[in-house]
C-alpha cells in the first residue's frame, strides 16, 4: 500500500471522529438554545455558531465522502459499459477530482495570500490597504471571532480532497493493471 493511500486511511479516520465531534455540537448548541427560549433567554449567538459548525462538517463531510466513494454520482453511462470502460471511466474522474482539489488549493492560496500578508509583517491593516482583502479582519456578527478561523476549512478541504482523490487514482490504476477489476 503506498504511502499516500495510508495518509488517505489515516486523515479518513480522523475526519470521521470530527464529524461526530462537530455533529454532537451542533446537536448540542441547538438543544441549549431551544431550552433558553423556552425560558425567555435566547442565546443568540448559538444560531451563528451553528451555522459556522454546519458549513465546516459540510466540507469535512465531502472530503469523507470522496475517500469513501461515496459521493453523488449519475451512474447511467457507467451502468451501461464494460468492466474495462468503467475502470477507465473511474480513474478519468479521479483525474477530475484530483485537478479540482489543486485548483482549490490554487485559490484558497490566492484568497489567503499569507506571502504578501507575511510581506506586511503580519500587519493586518498593511495587508488590506494593498490587496483589498478583508479576510483577515471579518468578525463574526455575533460571536465576536475572525471569519478567517472558519474559512480556514477551505485550504483543509483542499489537502484532504487531494491526498482522498490521489490514493482513489492510485487504486484504480492498481486494480485496472494487477488486478483487472475495478475496486
Amino acid at each position: 500500500m503506498s504511502s499516500i493511500v495510508k495518509l488517505s486511511a489515516q486523515i479518513t479516520r480522523i475526519e470521521a471522529t470530527a464529524l461526530k465531534v462537530l455533529v454532537a455540537s451542533v446537536l448540542l448548541l441547538m438543544v441549549v438554545n431551544v431550552a433558553a427560549r423556552a425560558l425567555n433567554s435566547s442565546l443568540y449567538w448559538a444560531d451563528e455558531l451553528a451555522i459556522n459548525l454546519m458549513v465546516i462538517f459540510a466540507f469535512i463531510g465531502s472530503s469523507l465522502m470522496f475517500a469513501q466513494r461515496r459521493n453523488f454520482a449519475v451512474t447511467l453511462v457507467s451502468d451501461a459499459v464494460s468492466e474495462k470502460n468503467r475502470r477507465r471511466m473511474s480513474i478519468f474522474v479521479q483525474c477530475v477530482n484530483v485537478l479540482f482539489a489543486l485548483f482549490l488549493a490554487y485559490a484558497t492560496w490566492l484568497w489567503f495570500d499569507p506571502l504578501t500578508l507575511a510581506r506586511n509583517g503580519f500587519q493586518l491593516q498593511g495587508f488590506f490597504e494593498e490587496t483589498y482583502n478583508s479576510i483577515y479582519q471579518e468578525v463574526t456578527n455575533t460571536i465576536g471571532v475572525r471569519r478567517v478561523w472558519f474559512f480556514l476549512v477551505m485550504p483543509l478541504f483542499a489537502f484532504t480532497l487531494l491526498v482522498h482523490s490521489t490514493a482513489c487514482l492510485i487504486q484504480d490504476i492498481r486494480a485496472e493493471t494487477t488486478l483487472g477489476t475495478p475496486k
